[in-house]
This record gives structure tokens, sequence and C-alpha cells, in this order.
């Protein structure tokens, strides 16, 4: 009987090499598509949390004569309104925005209605932390409120937060090392209040939430209108109350004839060429839920809102045409892209265009500026929830920002 003598098989050191090496690319390969993924759910969750929002601002409507959350952090205004938190005596100033508005609502019980007016601390790259929240987290709510800006939401609030917006960081303060979450209230303002209320990713409708005045019905309202979109209070300068300002002019524009736009992209005089390596200008929306990393700008143009539906017709989501809303009778019109569009703009170019635009701002990915333009989810007045690009919202200011009603 003769014995079969098998031979052992080794794999030489090449073949090894060649194994680790393929592995090591397919892993590399699947990282753009794991992050594809992951964003998407991040949009999906933002989503339905404004859907779950909208739930308990009509939950809230129901409970309070029809009329929505008030909002606003002055002490008096000339109507005679006062802050937002006095409308309940039995609460304080967590209670404050539509935001505060909502917590009685949900099942968390605050250890105290208390609210303290915490900031951003550049030396520490964290929350400021004041020696008696140190001997006690709660002190003045300054956990909760550390855990809504800087983790993404403390518990069930979470709700407030968009997961996007948690780590997207302020674009104008990046420049000089601080890195600073998109959500209102935790940069100490120019002027004036801080915010009083719960923080949020998500700014609502300031002619419908009482910026100025006692908050509309929700009956009243017209149901194209927005009720919240996603942005935050821009240093505390714009929002108080993280409100939009009441005219939609100053709202849905990306150059402000006027000043007061709170989505002042561009900035500066439009005329003037940029600044190499200037911070980028500061803007209250943020477009989290696209691929956009690099942006180009361009203004001087006339087109009116026919020519302007019909570019972004053409060209949109790449590139997109904007109205002058606060100077409507010079038609200026701006354009913006997410690809380069030509120093002369002759990648996205019609007969409306053509000749009339060139480069004017740039923002490579090491400005961080992604949120500037693309898309973003949207609450209308019907409850429902939509992924809106720019170029649609900005086009279509008059119908979604003013109330007819």
């Amino acid at each position: 009987m003769r014995m079969r003598i098998t031979k052992k098989t080794k794999f030489s050191l090449i073949e090894m090499m060649t194994v680790i090496v393929v592995i090591l690319i397919l892993i590399t390969l699947s990282v753009p598509s794991i992050n594809q993924i992951k964003k998407k759910a991040r949009t999906v969750i933002c989503a339905n949390q404004m859907k779950q929002l909208g739930v308990l601002i009509s939950t809230y409507t129901n409970d309070n004569d029809g009329k929505l959350p008030y909002t606003t952090n002055y002490t008096k205004n000339a109507t005679g309104i006062t802050s937002s938190y006095k409308d309940k005596k039995v609460y304080g100033p967590l209670y404050g925005s539509w935001a505060g508005h909502l917590l009685p609502y949900l099942n968390f019980e605050p250890t105290s209605w208390d609210r303290g007016l915490f900031y951003y601390d550049i030396n520490t790259d964290d929350v400021a932390k004041p020696s008696k929240a140190v001997a006690d987290e709660n002190y003045q709510n300054w956990r909760l409120l550390h855990d809504m800006y800087m983790e993404g939401g403390h518990g069930s609030l979470k709700l407030f937060i968009c997961p996007e917006a948690a780590f997207t960081y302020s674009a104008s303060h990046l420049k000089f090392g601080y890195n600073i979450p998109r959500i209102s209230g935790i940069l100490k303002p120019y002027s004036g209040r801080g915010l009083y209320g719960l923080p949020s990713s998500y700014l609502c409708n300031g002619q419908l939430f009482g910026k100025s005045a006692p908050s509309k019905r929700m009956e009243d309202v017209d149901k194209k209108n927005f009720l919240l979109v996603e942005g935050c209070d821009a240093g505390g300068m714009y929002q108080p109350g993280m409100a939009t300002p009441i005219d939609y002019r100053k709202v849905f524009q990306i150059w402000g004839f006027y000043g007061g736009s709170i989505n002042h992209v561009i900035g500066g005089n439009k005329w003037k060429p940029q600044i190499p390596d200037a911070s980028p200008p500061n803007v209250a929306f943020q477009f989290l839920h696209d691929d956009t990393e690099e942006i180009w700008y361009s203004t001087g143009g006339k087109m009116g809102l026919g020519t302007i539906n019909r570019y972004n017709k053409i060209f949109s989501p790449v590139s997109s045409a904007f109205f002058n809303w606060d100077h409507s009778e010079s038609k200026f019109a701006s354009l913006a892209s997410k690809q380069y569009p030509g120093e002369n703009w002759e990648n996205y170019e019609n007969s409306s265009t053509k000749g009339k635009y060139r480069i004017h701002r740039y923002y490579s990915t090491d400005y961080q500026m992604s949120y500037y333009f693309g898309d973003m989810n949207f609450l209308a007045a019907d409850l429902s929830v939509s992924k809106r690009h720019i170029s649609s919202m900005f086009q279509n200011a008059r119908e979604i920002g003013q109330n007819y009603e």
C-alpha cells in the first residue's frame, strides 16, 4: 500500500503583501460609500426630528388658543410685549424661545427652569464653566446647555439638534482655530441680551412665532409658509429667540443691497474683489444635506424672476441664480455654483447670463463652507417636511416667507 504524501501549501511573503494591499484598497474604496450612507442617515434623522417638532408645535397650539409658541428675548418692545419665558409664570428662562415652549410636552423634567448665559470659551474650546457649575453641573442647567451645544443634544432633547449640525463648525471662526458648532446661543451676542430658552439648530419663522409681536394663530397661517428651517443665530447678532427676521426679504438672499440680510454670503461691497484668506461672512441658514465642498459666487448682472426660474431649471442644483429681493427694482441677480463655473461663468451660462458674470468670490474646501449652499430640511405650515435646495427656497421666497392669510 502506497502512502500519499500531502504537501503543505505556504504563502510567500510577496503573495501575503499582495493580499494585504488588495484588502487595504477595498477598505479605502468603501470609506466614501460608508460616509455617504451615514450622511443620508443623518438627513433622514433630521427630517424625522422636524416631523416630531411639527407635531409638538401643533399640540402646543391646541392647548394655547391656536397660537404658535411665542419667541422673543426682549424685555419689552414697542407693543409692550415682554420676554417669551414670562408668558407662563410657573416656568423660567429655559422656557423662552419656541423650543423652550415645547419642553412641557416631552417626557423630560429639567432640574430647574433656570437658564444661565453660558457661551463658548476660546481658551478651553468648550462652554465656559463658572465655579458654581464646577461644584454642581446642574447650576443654571449648565450640563444641559453644555450637551446641547457640544454633544449634539441632552437625552431626549437631541430632537432639537440636527445630527449634522452638531459637528458642522462655524466657517467664520475656523480660520482662528475655533471649532464652534452651529447651534443657536453658543456665542455671546455683539449687543443685546443672550438667548433665553432651549438651544436648537432650527430657526422658526419670526413673522409667525411673534419675534416682535404676539404669535400668529395656526389657522391663520398660509400653509405654504415655513415653520422651521435649518440654521442658527449666527453669533447671537440677528435672531433673538431663534427666529428669522419678520421681513422675508432679509432672509432669502445672498447679497443684501440695503443690509440686514441674515444670509449675506457674498459679504462686503460686491464690486470689490475678495480679500485673500479673509474669513467668510457669517450666515444664519445651513444647507447640510448634499455633497457641496467648494463654492463660487458672482453678482452684478440683471435677471428678472422669470429668467431666474428658467436658469435654475437648467442648472440647479449645481449652479443657481438668486433674485435680490430687497432691491427688486434693480433686478440685480447673483449666481452660485458648487463646481467650477469657468472664469466668466461660461460652463453654466445661457443667453440671459452670457457676458454678464465672472467669478467674484471663491471658497475652497479649506474654508469648510459646505453648509452655505445645497439642501436643507424644511418644515412647512401644513406640517409636511421636505428637502429643499437653496435655489428653490430663495426663488420662492415670497410664497414661503410671507404670510398672506
